[in-house]
This record gives structure tokens, sequence and C-alpha cells, in this order.
């Protein structure tokens, strides 16, 4: 399918709804943006690849929150530069 969109002044395009839909395409959907020659090819990014970019898989660390932070007071933070 090959459709037609205007760039604005500001560089931004309008997806057509049709095509929107057909690839799953929502408001936030992170697209990845590749040149090739004279192309430019839009990419849904799913969520299974935005996962591989994660710190904590990279790593193969679990991270957990355990409760609300405890804070540093200012004396132990001026501990640390004596």
């Amino acid at each position: 399918m090959e459709v037609e969109a205007r760039m604005d002044a500001k560089g931004r395009i309008v997806i057509p709804q049709l095509v929107r839909e057909k690839l799953g395409i929502n408001e936030g959907t992170l697209l990845s943006i590749e040149e090739r020659e004279d192309r430019v090819i839009l990419k849904p990014k799913r969520e299974k690849e935005r996962k591989k970019s994660r710190i904590e898989d990279f790593f193969g660390l679990k991270v957990e929150r355990t409760g609300e932070p405890e804070w540093a007071t200012a004396k132990e933070i001026k501990s640390i530069w004596e």
C-alpha cells in the first residue's frame, strides 16, 4: 500500500489511519527511523524489542523497589568530604 502525507514546518507527518490500524500504531508508539539510499523507513518498535535496551536486561540484574528511599542527612553527606 502506498499513501501520501505532507510534512509540516516542524518536520511532522500524519500517518494515515488505515496504515496505523494495519500496523497497530497508536499514540505513544515508539517508531524506529531508518535511512536507506533515498528512502526513509518508519517501523513500530515492539515491546519485546524495547526491553532489550533496558540496563537491567543488559547486565542481567533484577531491580526491586523495597520501599521509600532513605535520604542522607547533611551530616552524612558532609562526612564523605572530610
